[in-house]
């Protein structure tokens, strides 16, 4: 897979960045997700879209949030079989722009990513967690016999009335804080919340590695080439 790190056109003001010499083109591997796990998962990133994110210079590390996403889920299509392994989006300006859950290893599913793993159109730029939370918490109810693991893209920079941190430790589910160029407020003692920071200095495909993990949590046999965002890197034999 490859891919060419660029900063994203604003959707929010309309701003286009300046022309910019074109880069050598970074090839992004992440490796094998291995074979369908026992217990059907659920997998939920959420996208922050706000200025602070999405403008140029702002927190999105290399403008490729959501091309790096769409490899990530792209890499599981001819591996998941079992038509109970399931995969959506949401958006901090829920509902514009949401991927309802769909089976990861189908063509319709990966479609509609590849029509909506983006910023949504008329998208307020909201910077409140809240709305998409309480959404992928709805979800999650919808699903109990699915593992959820949720995947909370955003520099943090929020405007949420409650404390959603403690709402995220809440979560029926696993949950990856993922700051992009900043620090998670995580503490050491959550322990069902990981932390992540990815920054403008890490090299291409961090995001996509970071997803890639969550999307493979307990598939017998993954190997990954790099890292990923938890502790997750272990290969896990096939039974």
């Amino acid at each position: 897979m490859s891919l060419l790190p660029r900063l994203q056109p604003s959707a929010l003001v309309g701003e286009v960045p300046p022309a910019r010499k074109p880069k050598k083109e970074a090839v992004i591997e992440l490796g094998w997700p291995g074979f369908c796990p026992r217990q059907p998962r659920l997998v939920l990133p959420i996208f922050d879209d706000s200025g602070s994110v999405s403008l140029p210079g702002g927190g999105d590390p290399v403008g490729n949030r959501y091309e790096e996403a769409q490899l990530a889920f792209e890499a599981l299509q001819e591996w998941c079989s079992c038509g109970k392994c399931l995969g959506g989006v949401l958006h901090f300006d829920t509902p514009h722009g949401d991927v309802e859950p769909g089976k990861l290893g189908s063509y319709r599913f990966q479609e509609r990513l590849e029509r909506d793993l983006r910023i949504p159109r008329f998208a307020a730029g909201s910077s409140v967690l809240g709305p998409s939370l309480t959404r992928a918490e709805e979800i999650a109810a919808s699903f109990p016999k699915h593992e959820v693991r949720l995947v909370v893209l955003t520099d943090w920079q929020l405007f949420d009335t409650d404390n959603v941190l403690e709402r995220l430790r809440n979560f029926p589910g696993a949950v990856l804080a993922m700051g992009l160029n900043t620090n998670p407020p995580i503490a050491a003692d959550d322990d069902r919340i990981v932390g992540l920071r990815i920054g403008h200095d890490d090299p291409p495909g961090a995001v996509a590695r970071a997803l890639f993990g969550e999307l493979t949590v307990g598939r017998r046999g993954r190997r990954f080439i790099g890292t990923t965002g938890r502790d997750s890197a272990t290969e896990e034999a096939p039974a």
